[in-house]
C-alpha cells in the first residue's frame, strides 16, 4: 500500500497525517516530517501550532480520525499488534 496523506482536521493546509503514521508540516513554505515524542503512557505525540497556540496530539488518534470510519462513535483506538508506536492505519481500529 502506498503512503497516503490527508489534512488534519482543524489544521488544513498546515499539517497532514499519513497512512504510515507520519505527520508533516507545511509551515514557513517548507515541508518537513515532524519527529514525534513519546508521552508518559508510551504513545507517540506531536505538537501542532495554530494562531500561536500549541495543541499536543497523539499520532494514532490523528491517523484513525483521518483514515478510519467510526460510524458507531467508538471512543478508543486499539493497536492490533499492541505496539503503541506502530501507528500505521492497517494496525489501528476503533473500539
Amino acid at each position: 500500500m502506498d503512503e497516503e496523506w490527508r489534512d488534519i482536521k482543524g489544521y488544513e493546509g498546515i499539517y497532514q497525517v499519513s497512512s504510515y503514521g507520519r505527520v508533516r508540516s507545511f509551515k514557513f513554505n517548507k515541508t518537513r516530517i515532524l519527529k514525534p515524542g513519546i508521552d508518559t503512557a508510551g504513545y507517540e505525540q506531536v505538537d501542532l501550532y495554530k494562531d500561536r497556540k500549541r495543541d499536543t496530539r497523539r499520532v494514532h488518534r490523528l491517523v484513525a480520525e483521518a483514515f478510519i470510519c467510526n460510524p458507531d462513535n467508538l471512543p478508543f483506538i486499539n493497536h492490533k499488534d499492541e505496539c503503541k508506536t506502530n501507528n500505521r492505519v492497517s494496525n489501528l481500529e476503533w473500539c
